[in-house]
């Protein structure tokens, strides 16, 4: 099924071998890198419910701020 989908669509493809490990090419480690930097790292949370709250804050902002986003995790110019 992939051979013959790419048969009619591979011109649309290009693959780029990537190392088995490279969190430096993913973008969500970069997310989760300023999740953490911002909501856990250096933060006393008293309870469980604290860092949910904390959590739902910072993700929140991110829906809000799409393109701050996107520049903070070097995905747009």
């Amino acid at each position: 099924m992939v051979k013959e989908f790419l048969r009619e669509e591979g011109q649309c493809f290009h693959f780029i071998y990537l190392p088995p490990y490279s969190p430096q090419l993913n973008p969500i480690e970069r997310l989760w890198k300023w999740l953490k930097d911002t909501v856990i790292a250096n933060v006393f949370h008293k309870d469980r419910n604290d860092i949910i709250q904390a959590i739902t804050r910072f993700v929140n902002y991110i829906h809000e701020r799409p393109e701050e986003v996107l520049q903070h995790l070097g995905c747009a110019g």
